[in-house]
C-alpha cells in the first residue's frame, strides 16, 4: 500500500513540475528561468528536478512533451475521426468536419486554462525555435495542419498529395485562430471586456469558419468557370 501512495505522489509531483515549468517558460525566455523558482511554485523540493528529469534542460524537453500530449487528449479523437471519415467525404460534408475542428482549436485555445500557457509556450519555440520545436510539430503542429490540409482539399475539390497553395491556405487558416490568442488582450479590449466567454467562443468560431469556407468555396468556382 505504501509503494502505491508513493507512486501516486511521485506521479502528483511530476505532474505539478510540468505544470508549473509551462506557466513560467511560457512568460520568459529558459535562460530567465531557475530550477528553484520551478520547485517553488510546485510545492517540490530542489532534488525533484534531477529525480524525475534528469536537469534544467530535460525538463523543458519534457514540458514540451506534456502540452503536446495535453492538446492531443483534447483534439486527437476530433483528428483521427476527420482522417478517416474525410477520405469518401464531399464538399459539403468536409465543411462540417472543418467547422467542428475549426470550434475545438477555438475553444482550446480561448477556454482552456492551459491555452494561456500554451499559445505562450508555442510562441517563444516559433520566435526561437530549440529541440522542443521539433517535439511540438512532430507531435501536435503537423497532425492538426496536415487534418486541415485534407479538409481544404476536399473543398477545393482536389485529391491526391496536397499542394504547397493548400499548405498555405491550412496555414492561413491557423493563423486566424492563432490571433484570437496571440492579440488576445486587442480583441478583448475592443470588446470592452475582460476575458472570452463560452459565446465570444461560439462566435469567433462561426466567424472564421464563415470567412475560410466562403473563401475556398470562391476560389473553387472561379477555377471551374476558368
Amino acid at each position: 500500500m505504501a509503494t502505491g501512495n508513493s507512486s501516486a505522489v511521485q506521479t502528483d509531483t511530476r505532474t505539478r513540475l510540468l505544470r508549473t515549468s509551462l506557466a513560467v517558460f511560457a512568460h520568459r525566455d529558459f535562460e530567465a528561468v531557475s530550477v528553484r523558482e520551478i520547485v517553488d511554485q510546485a510545492g517540490a523540493n530542489i532534488a525533484a528536478i534531477s529525480y524525475h528529469f534528469g536537469g534544467k534542460h530535460a525538463l523543458y524537453l519534457a514540458t514540451a512533451e506534456f502540452l503536446a500530449d495535453a492538446m492531443q487528449d483534447q483534439l486527437g479523437p476530433a483528428l483521427a475521426r476527420i482522417a478517416a471519415d474525410q477520405e469518401g467525404a464531399d464538399g459539403a460534408a468536409a465543411s462540417r468536419m472543418l467547422e467542428e475542428l475549426i470550434r475545438r482549436l477555438v475553444y482550446s485555445l480561448t477556454m482552456d486554462r492551459l491555452g494561456e500557457d500554451a499559445a505562450g509556450f508555442i510562441l517563444r519555440e516559433q520566435h526561437q525555435p530549440t529541440a522542443a520545436f521539433d517535439i511540438l510539430y512532430e507531435k501536435l503542429m503537423l497532425p492538426i495542419q496536415q487534418t486541415c490540409q485534407l479538409l481544404v482539399s476536399r473543398i477545393l475539390g482536389k485529391t491526391g498529395p496536397g499542394s504547397r497553395r493548400q499548405i498555405l491556405i491550412t496555414h492561413a487558416l491557423m493563423g486566424q485562430i492563432l490571433a484570437f490568442r496571440s492579440a488576445r488582450t486587442t480583441v478583448l479590449r475592443r470588446l470592452g471586456q475582460a476575458d472570452f466567454s463560452d459565446q465570444d467562443a461560439h462566435e469567433i468560431a462561426g466567424v472564421i469558419s464563415e470567412l475560410t469556407l466562403n473563401a475556398l468555396r470562391s476560389n473553387r468556382t472561379r477555377k471551374h468557370a476558368s
